[in-house]
């Protein structure tokens, strides 16, 4: 039997053998339907951001968190001064240093008495059950998954099994990420809790973006919380891990993270061990705001058994973002880790350039990927992007201005490098998207998606400054079409080229010829 028909078999086999083995989604027959705290004016951190918005004519306040230790310390700054509630939205939450802070810092809010709800997509968990489950058993304190399916088993194996048993589990993510404090104060944006997005010394770490957010623009987002809380696809973690985690268990796992919080050593680079007065953080923060009226886009909660669960106040994401580029005039900046157009995409970034719209597209390089398959997609469509007239730059694995946050030790020690996870457009330097939402098929048709779209020209400036900083020389190559048509990688500085490759830079043949292998896989939208 040849090598490719024996493949085939073996392939078919483990399918039908999933299929065949995969239980039936979770049901929760227990489940109590619970609301956003809607009294903010009751807590001290509602009375502050009331005072800060006063006299704004309805502005919303906004500040960039470019770098992930500031992004980390408002999040524990934030649920330090929490008094009645924190709501936690996220596609992944890790076991690991920055996983374990945050959990800590929530439990530690939640023995103040805090409501602290937390909802995470199951498809993609990394962490242990256990670890979730004794987190949710802790008073005052509820975790629950997004479509769970099966149970949590300890081979990895088994688990996949039980997602390939249904690919409307597999493909349809929650990859919505919102921190909620006292209905006040949110930070929405591009990172999910885990070391690599907050800038820790690890090996691979994630170039990514946030905007902590108060005022009108979160009129409406503790019930938008609440539709995906209470939608039929959130089930309580005790429902879908077993054993169920005891009392006890909670308890221990607080004490391991209190030993842990303590530790310097648990947090990264230049990050403070001690926690900071809200009420300085907030005098300081005065001066790093931006003002303008902002809209919370978040998509419609999937449908379950033919029942409706749409709102007014949801969004289709990828369809808003469409027409605000669509009515740009002068030029737009996107930086998406994964870059997949669909037709009628691709057809718009050929009208606009057209029109004379300067377009700049950021991405990840083959060196700088996390996911190749997705990469292999970009990469059937770059050169028809190029040819569209749009300026691609894709991030170097060892952009500069990532390396300057680390010691040389740290940078050897760990063997570092580094790759782009923010999702983030400008428009015209006045309009701009910071969110979860990636400029690809996933995105657009498969994935719940949420983020801010703002009209700040203070931002917007702001935004389109960083990711150019990103695009330079040193943090990212520049693709072009050279005189014979095909692409070559350049870094130009100064207008004089001090690089030049006609390949995928600082890859090897082995990772080139994994990606044309990869050539075959026919649907991107599954990417």
């Amino acid at each position: 039997m040849n090598r490719t028909l024996k493949s085939g078999l073996i392939c078919g086999v483990a399918i039908a053998f999933a299929l065949s083995c995969a239980d039936a989604p979770i049901e929760s027959s227990t489940k109590q339907p619970s609301e956003a705290f809607n009294q903010p004016g009751t807590t001290t951190l509602g009375k502050a951001t009331a005072s800060m918005t006063a006299g704004r004519g309805g502005e919303s306040a906004f500040l960039l968190m470019d770098r992930g230790r500031d992004a980390l310390s408002w999040r524990a700054i934030l649920a330090d001064a929490a008094e009645k509630s924190i709501d936690a939205q996220y596609f992944l939450w890790k076991d690991d240093a920055a996983g374990k802070i945050m959990m800590q810092r929530l439990m530690a809010a939640a023995d103040r008495g805090v409501r602290v709800r937390v909802l995470i997509d199951d498809s993609m968990t990394e962490s242990d059950p256990q670890y979730l489950a004794a987190f949710g058993a802790y008073p005052n304190v509820e975790v629950r998954l997004y479509k769970p399916f099966g149970p949590k088993h300890d081979s990895k194996v088994l688990r996949w099994v039980d997602f390939v048993g249904d690919l409307k589990v597999l493909n349809h993510r929650m990859h919505n990420k919102m921190f909620i404090v006292d209905g006040s104060m949110a930070i929405i944006g591009g990172r999910n809790i885990g070391s690599e997005y907050f800038e820790y010394p690890v090996p691979f770490v994630f170039r990514s973006r946030d905007l902590l957010t108060f005022g009108p623009v979160l009129e409406h987002a503790g019930h938008i919380f609440d539709l995906y809380w209470n939608s039929d696809w959130a089930v309580p973690i005790e429902d879908a891990v077993a054993p169920v985690a005891t009392l006890e268990q909670a308890r221990e796992q607080k004490a391991t993270l209190d030993l842990a919080a303590a530790d310097p050593s648990s947090y990264p680079p230049g990050f403070y061990d001690q926690p900071r007065r809200l009420e300085d953080e907030l005098t300081a923060l005065e001066p790093q705001l931006h003002w303008g009226t902002g809209r919370l886009l978040v998509d419609e909660v999937p449908d379950r058994d033919g029942k409706p669960q749409t709102h007014a106040e949801l969004d289709d994401t990828g369809v808003v973002l469409g027409r605000t580029a669509a009515d740009s005039t002068s030029e737009m900046h996107v930086q998406s880790a994964y870059l997949i157009l669909l037709p009628d995409s691709m057809q718009l970034l050929g009208e606009m350039t057209a029109r004379g719209v300067e377009v700049y597209l950021s991405t990840n390089s083959m060196a700088s990927n996390n996911h190749l398959s997705a990469f292999v997609a970009y990469r059937k469509q770059r050169k028809q992007m190029l040819e569209h007239g749009a300026r691609v730059y894709e991030m170097r694995p060892d952009a500069a201005e990532e390396r300057a946050l680390f010691t040389a030790q740290q940078l050897e020690e760990n063997n570092m490098f580094f790759g782009l996870h923010a999702k983030t457009m400008v428009f015209d330097r006045r309009i701009t998207f910071v969110g979860s939402f990636n400029l690809d098929p996933r995105s657009v048709d498969l994935n719940s998606e949420m983020g801010l779209l703002v009209e700040s020209e203070g931002l917007a400036n702001a935004v389109a400054d960083s990711i150019e900083r990103d695009i330079a020389a040193g943090n990212s190559w520049q693709v072009i079409l050279n005189d014979e048509g095909a692409q070559e990688w350049l870094t130009v500085e100064d207008g004089v080229i001090t690089f030049e490759s006609k390949e995928e830079p600082m890859t090897t043949q082995a990772q080139r010829a994994e990606a044309d292998a990869l050539d075959v896989v026919p649907d991107t939208s599954q990417m």
